[in-house]
């Protein structure tokens, strides 16, 4: 198996992204995410088999009894289906770790021949062996581009 460890925000929600949905009136639950970033994700899986795994702290709100955090997350479900990388799984909460230790922890429990990192922050220090290779840090304003999206195949071919 090969997984496409997923942030959201700065990833694929982007503040050009927001800045949009908010110009056109669309509500949080409807909200536009990053076109260009999505397609990205999509091409990572179609080339690539990956599966994606949610790594964003948005995963916590899958199983949210608010009604609007759960649109807002089938939303990202939906757009994310319709570029051809629907949600798979998401990383554990471990507690007292870091993002590293989260990925670290569904990886142990789910070994992968190749993994990608998609985030853009670099809080990946208690488990370095997840990350070497294999993270691809963004810039929170620009979102995926080119290439981030070659990087991240590289390291999902490997």
């Amino acid at each position: 198996m090969k997984a496409l460890f997923l942030d959201i925000d700065g990833v694929i929600a982007t503040p050009a992204s927001m800045r949009k949905s908010y110009s056109m009136g669309r509500e949080p639950e409807n909200m536009l995410f990053d076109t260009i970033a999505l397609m990205y994700v999509g091409r990572l899986v179609q080339r690539t088999g990956a599966k994606v795994v949610l790594s964003s702290t948005w995963r916590e709100d899958l199983d949210s009894n608010d009604p609007l955090l759960r649109a807002i997350v089938d939303n990202l479900c939906r757009q994310l289906e319709a570029v051809g990388a629907p949600l798979f799984d998401v990383t554990p909460k471990v507690l007292g770790g870091d993002r590293s230790s989260e990925i670290g922890a569904w990886l142990d429990a789910h070994p992968c021949e190749a993994w990608a990192i998609l985030d853009d922050r670099a809080t990946f220090e208690q488990r370095p062996d997840v990350c070497e290779g294999r993270l691809v840090l963004i810039e929170k304003s620009d979102g995926i581009r080119q290439e981030h999206y070659l990087k991240a195949l590289a390291a999902l071919k490997s």
